[in-house]
C-alpha cells in the first residue's frame, strides 16, 4: 500500500468498497476555483499520501478499545476516531456505510497538507447508504471560529438533524473559518437551521467546493433559514446539487415561507461563483441569490417565488458592481411556498460587464402574483441580454416579459442591449414595462401571442403600442410574429413523465434520493436544463 490511488490495490479496494473511486475535475472552473482532477463519471478523485493514516468507525461493530487502523479494528464513536487523525495530515476518517450515530463531529480543527494531500472524511464498505449522522440540536460538524482549517474534504456522509421546533441554532456543515479548500461532495444534509454555511473570518476563506450533494428541508421558526449560506468567501463552485425545499417546513408550525430564507444565499462578500448544474426548487424566496455575480449555468430552477437573482439593490456602483454570466438557464413556475404579490424567473440588479443569454423561463400558470419573467434594476453597464425566452409567463392576463426599472450610464442606446429574443405571453396586458428608456437598445426581438393595436407596452411612464414602441429612437427591427418551437410544452412535468416519473414531485423525490451508488444524471439540473431549452429552439418550416 506505499503506492495508493484510486486504480487502488485490490486490496485497499475491497476494504473502501463503493467508496474507492473518490475522484474529479476542472473542466470549465474558473481561475478562482480549484482545479481539481475529476474521473470519467465526474467524481473528485482523492488520493491517499504515502504516510496517510487510515481511521475506520464503525457503530454496529466498533469498540473504541481497538486501534481504528483496520476495518476488523474499527473503533465505535466519531469522538475516537477524530482524536486519531493528526493535524496538518492527509489522513482519513473512514465511517462504515450503513451505520448510524447520535453524535456529529462537534469541532473540527486538523487541517491536511496541500490540495493534494486534504483531511479526508468519508465512508467505506459495500452498503448502498451513506453513514449517516443525527444530529439532536447540534452541528453536523464546524470549523472553530477564526481558526485557519484547510484543506479538508467531507464526502459522501449523510447528516440528518433532528430538533424541536424552539432550535434555530443547529447546522449541518459550519465553517466559520480562514484558510483555503474546502470540498463537500455526494453529502446528503437535511432538516438543520442552515444545512450548509460557509464564512470567511477577517482575511475571508478561499476555494470551496459543494457538488453532486442533497441539500433539502433547512427551516427554522424564529431565524432565517437556509439551504446554503456563504459570506467572504473567493471561489465557489456549486455544481450538480439537488437543493430543494430549504427556508420552510409545512410539516412544523411556524416554519414557514418568508422573502429571508432562501435554497442559497451568496452574500456580497462571496466573489469567484460558479453555480451549475444544479436543480433548485420548491424554496421559501430565492432558488439561488448570487449578490456580487458569477456564473450561472445549465441550471433548473423550479417553483420558486424568485428563481435566479443575480445582484444586489444596495451594491456601491459601480466598484461592488455584480458582473458574470447568467447562461442557459431554465425556469419553471410551480405551486409556491407562500402567497406573493409578484413571481421572478431572472431578477438582476446593479449589474456591469454581464451577459444573459440562452434562457427559458416558462410556464408561470397557476402561479399566484404577477409573474414577471425577466426584471432588471438599479445600474447597469454593458449588459448584454439576448437569446432568452419568456413563454406563457402569465397569471391570466397578468404577466410581464420584462420589467426594467434600471439607470443605465452612457450617450448612446447600447449601454444595455436587448436583443434577439422571443416573448410568448398570450393574453398579457402589459408584455413589456421600461420605467426610463435611457440608454437601452432593443432590436430584433420576437412577440407572439399578443395583438399590435393593444397597448402591450409602458415605457417612460406612457402606454403604447407596437406601432408607438418601433417609432422609438432605442427600437430597430421588433416585431410580432408566429414564433414556431420544436415543442413548447416541455417543462418539468413534461421532463419527469419523458422519464417514466408521474409528475414533477415524484421526479423531485427521485433527485433526493440519490447518492453516488445510484447517480443518475438524468436527474440533474445539466440534463433538465438542457432538454427542456431543446423544446424551445426554433423548429424547421
Amino acid at each position: 500500500m506505499s503506492t495508493m490511488n484510486f486504480a487502488l490495490s485490490p486490496r485497499l479496494g475491497r476494504v473502501l468498497g463503493t467508496t474507492a473511486g473518490l475522484l474529479v475535475g476542472l473542466a470549465g472552473l474558473a481561475p478562482t476555483v480549484l482545479a481539481d482532477e475529476r474521473n470519467a463519471d465526474g467524481w473528485t478523485v482523492l488520493r491517499p499520501a504515502p504516510d496517510t493514516r487510515f481511521v475506520f468507525v464503525s457503530s454496529s461493530e466498533g469498540d473504541d478499545r481497538n486501534s481504528g487502523r483496520t476495518p476488523a479494528q474499527a473503533v465505535r464513536t466519531i469522538a475516537k476516531a477524530a482524536s486519531l487523525v493528526r493535524n496538518n495530515s492527509a489522513d482519513w476518517l473512514l465511517l462504515k456505510k450503513g451505520d448510524t450515530w447520535h453524535e456529529g463531529f462537534g469541532s473540527w480543527k486538523n487541517s491536511g497538507r496541500s490540495e493534494e494531500e486534504r483531511v479526508v472524511i468519508a465512508s467505506y464498505g459495500d452498503a448502498d447508504t451513506r453513514p449517516t449522522i443525527i444530529c439532536e440540536g447540534e452541528n453536523g460538524i464546524a470549523a472553530p471560529y477564526g481558526q485557519d482549517v484547510s484543506h479538508v474534504a467531507i464526502v459522501g456522509i449523510h447528516f440528518k438533524a433532528v430538533r424541536p421546533a424552539s432550535s434555530d441554532s443547529s447546522r449541518g456543515i459550519r465553517w466559520l473559518s480562514v484558510g483555503e479548500d474546502l470540498l463537500i461532495e455526494n453529502c446528503m444534509i437535511e432538516g438543520f437551521f442552515n444545512n450548509i454555511s460557509i464564512e470567511g473570518i477577517n482575511v475571508g476563506f478561499e476555494n470551496a467546493q459543494i457538488r453532486r450533494n442533497i441539500i433539502v428541508d433547512a427551516w427554522s421558526v424564529s431565524g432565517h433559514a437556509q439551504g446554503i449560506f456563504a459570506n467572504d468567501v473567493t471561489g465557489l463552485l456549486i455544481e450538480e446539487n439537488i437543493i430543494d425545499r430549504n427556508g420552510w417546513n409545512p410539516d412544523i408550525p411556524g416554519a414557514d415561507g418568508t422573502t429571508f430564507k432562501q435554497n442559497v444565499y451568496l452574500q456580497v462578500g462571496v466573489t469567484g461563483v460558479e453555480f451549475r448544474g444544479n436543480i433548485t426548487s420548491r424554496a421559501s424566496a430565492a432558488g439561488v441569490q448570487m449578490r456580487s455575480g458569477g456564473i450561472a449555468e445549465d441550471n433548473l430552477i423550479y417553483a420558486n417565488p424568485m428563481g435566479l437573482r443575480f445582484g444586489y439593490s444596495s451594491l456601491e456602483w459601480p466598484q461592488e458592481a455584480a458582473r458574470g454570466v447568467i447562461r442557459n438557464n431554465v425556469v419553471v413556475g410551480g405551486p409556491l411556498s407562500r402567497d406573493v404579490d409578484e413571481v421572478f424567473g431572472i431578477w438582476t440588479e446593479r449589474m456591469l460587464d454581464t451577459e444573459i443569454t440562452g434562457n427559458v423561463v416558462t410556464n408561470a400558470e397557476g402561479t399566484n402574483g404577477l409573474p414577471i419573467a425577466y426584471t432588471m434594476g438599479g445600474n447597469a453597464a454593458n449588459v448584454v441580454m439576448h437569446n432568452n425566452t419568456a413563454y406563457k409567463w402569465t397569471n391570466g392576463n397578468r404577466g410581464q416579459a420584462i420589467k426594467f426599472s434600471v439607470d443605465t450610464v452612457g450617450t448612446e442606446p447600447g449601454s444595455v442591449t436587448v436583443r434577439d429574443n422571443r416573448w410568448i405571453m398570450p393574453g398579457s396586458e402589459k408584455v413589456v414595462n421600461i420605467r426610463t428608456m435611457g440608454m437601452i437598445a432593443f432590436w430584433s426581438n420576437d412577440f407572439e401571442g399578443v395583438d399590435g393595436s393593444d397597448d402591450i407596452f409602458k415605457f417612460d411612464g406612457q402606454n403604447a403600442n407596437m406601432s408607438d414602441w418601433l417609432a422609438t429612437p432605442n427600437v430597430t427591427q421588433d416585431q410580432i410574429l408566429d414564433i414556431h418551437f420544436v415543442d413548447e410544452s416541455r417543462d418539468l412535468k413534461a421532463y419527469a413523465q419523458h422519464l417514466g416519473f408521474a409528475d414533477e414531485a415524484a421526479f423531485l423525490q427521485a433527485a433526493r434520493s440519490m447518492s453516488r451508488d445510484n447517480w443518475d444524471p438524468r436527474l440533474t439540473g445539466t440534463a433538465a436544463s438542457a432538454w427542456i431549452r431543446a423544446g424551445f429552439e426554433t423548429a424547421a418550416n
